[in-house]
């Protein structure tokens, strides 16, 4: 027996009684109204996930304010045809105001998230996510989550792919909240080992206790698995007991060989001059393979979460290596300057170092009265 349905019933059976008493009585509407509205929130299915709503400022402000996107002509890169975005403001407005003109447009979304573990980073401070006054506590950074990822939801083209990292803080959380907005069948889980001795000469390790954590996990979230086929990654694979050749291999779900967090920053120190200028990049290689594998030559890609750029920068060396003509969308918070300072420096200095054929306009977000 299912008792939490059967609790659900009895609860639904008391509604529909006071209802009866209440047509039969007053007849108030009000009262009528209120009990639909019991209703209808003890009928919504739940998928073994339950989380308090929050409401966030920009919903607040997006309530009395429409989203206009300001071209900042000053920051623009004309060096091609090819013209990416990237914008500077809040990401859930961006993504609401983007359901106007890109729904079913975006074939890759590559997210890198808070992960929800008190850290405080350049671009955001995971406590703003996090509330363990909450009955529940982590329904913050779940809400966070779920207004995000169904608006990437709705963004996604019919064969769409939104590929998610995560820590272990919120694995569970975020795959049973995965699973209840693609479907059960169209979540997969990837391990991906965020040290290794090849990339990690530089890294500094951190106290642990008992167990050492040497991977993160990055989910792969399907619009429709069953119809949707992956490209070859190029992986690099042994050809010595020193050397490496890059070789067309198929996604495995132990993603090796594509960097580390430790070789992420030595990138960033060699574009940007400081290594530690963000404090969890990613890797490249790794977005890069990972687009590979899911978009087509001429796929566009969103990245709503752009820290230090790398989603671009993968876009623009697979565009230059296999003549494609991906387009991405990078949206990034303006908070201590993070856009600016470090998204935007890093794809302008590749794009001039690396001659990429890739021009880039840069907007903010404004917010204007509603109805004018």
């Amino acid at each position: 027996m299912n008792l939490s349905r059967k609790r659900k019933d009895e609860l639904l059976g008391r509604v529909s009684a006071v209802r009866s008493f209440v047509r039969k009585t007053s007849g108030d509407r009000s009262l009528l109204r209120h009990l639909d509205e019991i209703e209808k929130a003890l009928s919504e299915s739940r998928y073994g996930l339950s989380f308090e709503e929050h409401r966030e400022e920009a919903e607040r402000i997006l309530e009395k304010k429409d989203v206009e996107l300001v071209e900042q002509r000053g920051l623009a890169i004309k060096h091609g045809k090819r013209v990416n975005f990237l914008i500077e403001g809040e990401n859930l407005a961006v993504l609401r105001w983007m359901a106007k003109s890109h729904l079913g447009k975006v074939d890759v979304t590559y997210i890198d998230p808070p992960y929800n573990t008190g850290m405080e980073s350049l671009s955001y401070d995971d406590r703003d996510y996090s509330d363990p006054s909450d009955a529940y506590s982590h329904s913050k950074w779940l809400s966070f989550m779920d207004k995000r990822l169904r608006a990437v939801y709705g963004l996604l083209s019919r064969n769409g792919v939104a590929i998610i990292h995560i820590d272990e803080h919120e694995t569970g959380t975020l795959l049973l909240l995965c699973q209840s907005i693609f479907g059960e069948a169209n979540v997969d889980v990837l391990i991906w080992p965020k040290t290794d001795p090849r990339f990690d000469q530089n890294r500094v390790e951190r106290p642990f206790h008992n167990i050492k954590i040497v991977h993160e996990y990055i989910f792969v979230c399907f619009k429709d698995k069953g119809n949707t086929s992956f490209n070859a990654m190029m992986m690099p694979q042994h050809v010595s007991s020193v050397d490496y050749k890059e070789t067309p291999s198929r996604m495995e779900t132990i993603l090796k060989g594509l960097g580390t967090t430790s070789s992420a920053k030595d990138e960033l120190e060699e574009i940007l001059g400081r290594r530690g200028i963000f404090r969890t990049p990613k890797p490249m290689k790794l977005a890069k393979e990972l687009v590979r594998a899911a978009a087509g030559k001429h796929a566009l890609i969103l990245d709503p979460f752009a820290g230090s750029g790398s989603t671009g920068h993968a876009v623009m060396d697979l565009n230059k290596e296999d003549g494609g003509s991906r387009k991405f969308i990078l949206i990034n918070s303006a908070e201590n300057g993070i856009c600016r300072r470090v998204t935007y420096q890093r794809l302008r200095r590749v794009i001039e170092r690396e001659q990429y054929q890739e021009s880039l306009s840069y907007f903010k977000v404004n917010y204007v009265p509603k109805n004018q």
